[in-house]
């Protein structure tokens, strides 16, 4: 009893600070009642989400409740409050969930893959696994970013709309002065939640240690084995860590819900809504191409099995925008829901984290060209071309966190001579098609652990 009292008190501290802090100074009635108003839905929140639906629901369903109610939430706290509210302070929880979920996937990449290679144990046939996959991974992309050409071709989304070019000086110029939740999620939460092995390499540089050790970890037979025990062990202890960090899940998908809501505003979205048609369609488009007809025809793996096996990695990745953060759920879903063979998931998906973007690589594609429109700048067939060699290459080591291909962008729009400034125009509605590339992206790395599970006789029932 006592222990539910002081984890009682603490969530109104922490309601207490945050509402106070988005009310300060509280030098009127005016300001003191608005904040006592925010404390209270602060604080109403997280006894919802950490404390009741915990009791009452399954964790899929409590995702999906965060994502409903923070889509009703955002919208209703926009009109009767400040916006900034939403992005700044109920935003915290949504800033605190993602770093903890991804402070060890770094360590979690390199350990699974490490195992992964070591549980497959020939050398001869890692070189085929790693051969398979990779063409796997580079022709999927291609399809994609072929897929983003026909559709910015056929849709032209950027054709007529060259005043986007005016609005984001207003964006650019606004919020000079950072509030105290902008400064905890920017500067505070980053420096404490930081994982400090590995913490700055690259996961390309990770996973290609991760393979000569596994892989000498393999040739060494019996000898070989204590240390992959303790790796085996540390796996299973980083997923554990994953698993007590999903405590969280559902109030922060809440707050990152409720703040794309408050952040994109209905009049930029309408402004912008051929452009997101034409990522959202080509996005569509590349998932049933995964899914209902990769799936079914080479893996032979019906698509009903795989979407219903795969509704929890969705629910993840659509909400943290982040196939890193999504990694452990995928590893899971994949394996024991779908029945991917556990050494080839541990050795494919972790490499897909990184090398594997189909729905950025679409993305990347379909953006440029549409600043390219909005700027006028015609892109001939050759200009094109470039457009998907680069969309390909530079998908390959983009880091599976969310917002990381909007520095991609510059790369692409320098190779067909576009004004990188006009990355802020598409920067509005970034967050929602982030959140459903995401979704393919984990789509296309599930899909080439069963297909490379069945080219190996190793795919299982689930």
């Amino acid at each position: 009893m006592r222990r539910h009292l002081f984890f009682y008190l603490f969530l109104g501290l922490v309601a207490a600070f945050l509402g106070a802090a988005s009310a300060w100074p509280l030098d009127s009635g005016a300001a003191l009642l608005r904040a006592g108003a925010r404390v209270v839905l602060l604080w109403a929140v997280e006894v919802a989400f950490l404390v009741v639906l915990p009791r009452r629901l399954a964790l899929p369903w409590q995702i999906f409740v965060a994502m409903v109610g923070g889509v009703l939430g955002g919208w209703a706290v926009t009109r009767w409050d400040d916006p900034a509210f939403i992005s700044d302070y109920l935003g915290v929880f949504g800033v605190l969930f993602i770093l903890l979920l991804t402070v060890v996937i770094i360590p979690l990449i390199f350990v699974s893959v490490l195992c992964g290679v070591a549980g497959i144990g020939d050398v001869r046939k890692l070189g085929r696994l790693g051969a398979k996959t990779i063409v796997y991974f580079l022709s999927t992309t291609s399809i994609a970013v072929i897929i983003a050409l026909t559709l910015v071709n056929l849709l032209q989304p950027g054709v007529g709309r060259e005043s986007l070019k005016d609005q984001v000086r207003e964006e650019q110029e606004a919020a000079a002065t950072a509030s105290v939740g902008a400064r905890i999620q920017k500067d505070v939460l980053p420096t404490i939640i930081r994982n400090p092995i590995m913490a700055d390499q690259s996961p390309i540089v990770v996973i290609f240690v991760a393979l000569l050790l596994g892989a000498a970890l393999a040739t060494l037979g019996e000898a070989g084995l204590p240390a992959v025990r303790v790796f085996d062990a540390l796996n299973l202890a980083f997923i554990a860590i994953i698993r007590w960090v999903m405590f969280l899940a559902p109030i922060g998908v809440f707050a990152l819900m409720a703040r794309v809501i408050a952040e994109l505003g209905l009049g930029y979205v309408v402004t912008l809504g051929k452009y997101c048609l034409t990522v959202l369609l080509g996005l569509a488009v590349h998932f049933c191409v995964l899914s209902c007809v990769l799936c079914p025809l080479i893996a032979r793996v019906s698509p009903l099995r795989f979407l219903r096996g795969m509704v929890p990695v969705f629910e993840v990745a659509f909400s943290t925008s982040s196939s890193a953060a999504t990694l452990p759920v995928t590893l899971d879903a994949t394996t024991r829901r779908i029945g991917a063979d556990r050494n080839i998931a541990n050795f494919v998906l972790p490499m897909g984290v990184t090398i594997n973007m189909d729905g950025t690589a679409l993305y990347v594609a379909v953006a440029s060209l549409f600043i390219a429109e909005v700027y006028g700048i015609s892109v001939p067939f050759q200009g094109q071309l470039m457009v998907f060699l680069t969309a390909v290459l530079v998908s390959v080591g983009t880091a599976g966190i969310p917002g990381a291909s909007i520095g991609l962008l510059g790369i692409i729009l320098q190779s067909i001579g576009a004004p990188l400034e006009g990355i802020a125009i598409v920067v509005g509605v970034d967050r929602l098609l982030d959140m459903s590339r995401t979704v393919v992206n984990v789509t296309g790395d599930s899909v080439g652990a069963l297909i490379i599970s069945r080219t190996e006789g190793a795919l299982r029932d689930p």
